[in-house]
This record gives C-alpha cells, sequence and structure tokens, in this order.
C-alpha cells in the first residue's frame, strides 16, 4: 500500500527535525494510512490524494505521536473523512 504522506511531510507536520523517531513515524504514517483508507472508499487510490486525505493522515500521526498511550482516533477527522465515504444502506 501506498502511503498517502511521506516521512518528510509527517516530519515537517508534527515538527520533527531529527532522524532518531523515523522508524515510529513511520509506522504511524503506515497505521493512519490504512485507518483513513478504510474510511474514505470513494477514492480510486489514481492520482494525487484529495487535501482532505493528506490531512486526516497527518492528524492522525499528529495525534498518536503526541499521545502514544492511546489508540483512540484523533478528534475531528470523521468531518474530513465523511464526504469520501460510501454508506450502505
Amino acid at each position: 500500500m501506498t502511503d498517502i504522506v511521506d516521512l518528510a511531510e509527517a516530519k515537517a507536520f508534527i515538527r520533527v527535525i531529527s532522524d532518531d523517531e523515523d522508524d515510529t513515524i513511520a509506522l504511524l504514517i503506515a497505521s493512519a494510512t490504512e485507518s483513513v483508507l478504510d474510511l474514505a472508499d470513494t477514492w480510486d487510490r489514481t492520482g494525487a490524494p484529495p487535501a482532505r486525505l493528506k490531512l486526516a493522515v497527518l492528524t492522525r500521526v499528529a495525534i498518536a505521536f503526541d499521545n502514544r498511550e492511546s489508540v483512540k482516533a484523533g478528534d475531528g477527522e470523521s468531518a474530513l473523512l465523511t464526504p469520501l465515504r460510501t454508506l450502505d444502506v
């Protein structure tokens, strides 16, 4: 699976300049990407990802990085992802 954001983008977003946490941040990116794509199932993964997808991944990375003891999804992401989700009725 291709990540929606890369390591450099995530590090800039969470304001990390050292390379000490690169493995952890890469794991957070992969996990956040999977979680976001589970919800945003209308994006066909071709072309550039929508900005709201990138922001949702970055938000999840930032929250997980700052609160490593919590696995709860961050607040506010649902509003970013709802327009990209198909609901079965």
